[in-house]
């Protein structure tokens, strides 16, 4: 398997929400169990046809065990004793037909024995079903709990975004007449406020992550991450912060992502740069090419604390904490999109972050 075919099947996987793979789990699974349920009531046909036509003392029991075994794909729980009935049944009527065997004593030796096992499997059979409803049951609430969980996140952040956004609108007029004295602590007091709406939709954003459609197109990254640094470009003027855009206007920038996924990824770096660069650095946003791949970089003069490259899966970072939730949903939309999301962190050499994606594929001419 090539390392393309191995991405894509990666992708495919990704692209999945947990509800719709356990639908194709399912259809799989009813296909397969259709056909092995069928051949065992072939089977146990067969063996009975035999038993009806045969006078010995064979236990023919056996080979009705499978038969109480397939009511684990029934839908109903009792199938297990209807099932268990039959098989029943089925021993004790070949006890008699055609004849009754010379050795009798062998054969209710024989059939008796054949009765237990068949009842034993029905009391495993009976618990398993047992256990599993209950597993069912579970997974419908763990579902009713997350669903009522992203509601609620969801409502949550509209009703925190509401008034942080009146904040922020209301401080930036002030500070236009404020005195210089009092500038720079409203601005620090609106960059508090936009981190804050930041970390509010980097949460609902990584838990509503796999219900979110995660479809791939071409998207114009260099265009993207022009549009998206320029709007970044009053909070870096804010920390004194010289932002810089290198990206040539004649490049070929085009890329297979999903432009929400690619978007907040910048987003979410170039909000991490402006925060972690101490006032009086640089920050540097470029565009590169090469081997069949675009990468968005970002170069920024101060080095980032290793809290800024925590992952939330590393068993070491101590769960999920407010510092990496932009981290923890860049490298979830990385992954989702077959891209990489590279960092370069050394002292005295800065912190460079590098988004690389596949670039898109161009028809070939007729």
């Amino acid at each position: 398997m090539t390392s393309r075919t191995l991405a894509q099947w990666r992708i495919a996987l990704d692209f999945l929400s947990p509800r719709e793979a356990i639908r194709a789990y399912r259809a799989q699974h009813i296909r397969w169990a259709t056909g092995i349920v069928a051949a065992i009531y072939a089977g146990c046909l067969t063996a009975f046809i035999a038993d009806l036509t045969s006078a010995d003392t064979l236990a023919f029991g056996v080979f009705y065990v499978p038969l109480v075994a397939t009511s684990v794909f029934h839908r109903d729980r009792r199938a297990v004793w209807v099932l268990t009935a039959v098989a029943c049944a089925m021993v004790i009527i070949g006890a008699f037909i055609p004849s009754i065997a010379p050795d009798v004593r062998g054969l209710i030796w024989n059939r008796a024995l054949s009765i237990c096992a068949v009842l034993a499997t029905s009391a495993f059979v009976w618990h398993a079903r047992r256990v599993q409803d209950q597993l069912a049951e579970q997974t419908r609430r763990a579902e009713a709990a997350e669903r009522i969980k992203g509601e609620v996140l969801t409502n949550l952040s509209q009703e925190i975004q509401a008034p942080l956004y009146a904040m922020i609108g209301v401080l930036e007029l002030v500070a236009v007449d404020g005195r210089p004295e009092q500038t720079a602590a409203l601005h620090m007091v609106r960059t508090s406020g936009r981190r804050l709406v930041a970390t509010v939709d980097n949460l609902v954003d990584l838990t509503q992550f796999e219900d979110k459609p995660m479809s791939i197109e071409p998207v114009d990254i260099g265009q993207l991450l022009r549009r998206t640094a320029e709007a970044k470009r009053q909070d870096a003027a804010s920390r004194q912060i010289t932002l810089t855009i290198d990206i040539p206007p004649d490049s070929d920038t085009i890329v297979s992502a999903n432009p929400w996924a690619v978007r907040r990824i910048l987003e979410n770096k170039i909000a991490d740069g402006i925060t972690y660069t101490a006032p009086g650095g640089r920050i540097e946003i470029s565009i590169v090419s090469e081997n069949g791949n675009v990468s968005a970089v970002m170069a920024a003069s101060g080095t980032w604390p290793q809290g800024a490259f925590q992952a939330v899966d590393d068993p070491d970072s101590g769960g999920l904490m407010p510092s990496v939730m932009g981290l923890a949903l860049s490298q979830r939309l990385a992954r989702a999109m077959g891209a990489r999301l590279v960092f370069s962190n050394g002292p005295g050499e800065g912190t460079t972050v590098t988004l690389r994606l596949p670039a898109a594929r161009r028809a070939e001419p007729v």
